[in-house]
């Protein structure tokens, strides 16, 4: 009898080693399984993902305007500033020889700012009578006659700035600033103000 409890015994304790076992590979091959899924997991998180093209370009078309004219007078700025040292004074006015050098300067440097050259005669013409027209009689008298002295001026400073030297220092002009401006953009602004301003006299 005690034998065969003894078998009875064995054959349990042989049933449940045999658990035991089976269950200690199935925790282990599921163990071993998950970093494999969770890295498949991510993987396709990844892949689903849409990355930014480093290569693709803000669209910037909404910040230029199509309808730009660079011969417009709206593009044309600084023609009061500039022809500012132009009145107030003429031919026989004390100190207009040097007053002459500066007004001659003022205007050189705006044609070379505004790029004159590039501009047609018409938006030239528009830009000056937006300023002419807004002086009074007296006003547009004596820029025609300072317009005399003004315009020789200009000239010498772009082809013979030597023989000036004196009366641009008198004037307290810096030489080598003057005269800071090219033939052809003086000569878009020496046109138009040769048709428009008036003969003295007249």
């Amino acid at each position: 009898m005690k034998s065969r409890y003894t078998r009875i015994l064995s054959v349990l304790l042989c049933a449940a080693l045999a658990c035991s076992i089976l269950v200690g590979c199935s925790t282990a091959a599921s163990s071993s399984e998950a970093p494999s899924s969770a890295s498949s997991s991510a993987s396709s998180a990844a892949s689903s993902e849409v990355l930014p093209d480093s290569t693709t370009r803000a669209d910037t078309s909404g910040l230029n305007p199509g309808d730009f004219d660079e011969n417009s007078i709206f593009s044309i700025t600084g023609t009061s500033a500039a022809f500012e040292p132009c009145l107030g004074w003429g031919p026989g006015v004390s100190g207009c020889s040097l007053k002459s050098v500066i007004a001659a300067a003022s205007l050189l440097q705006w044609a070379e700012d505004a790029r004159l050259a590039s501009r047609t005669p018409d938006a030239v013409q528009e830009a000056f009578y937006n300023w002419y027209d807004t002086l009074d009689a007296d006003e547009q008298e004596s820029f025609a006659e300072a317009w005399t002295m003004i315009e020789p001026d200009a000239l010498s400073l772009l082809s013979d700035k030597e023989s000036m030297t004196g009366r641009i220092e008198d004037a307290g002009l810096d030489p080598d600033a003057l005269p800071g401006c090219t033939l052809k953009n003086w000569q878009a602004l020496q046109t138009v103000l040769d048709d428009c301003v008036p003969a003295v006299g007249q």
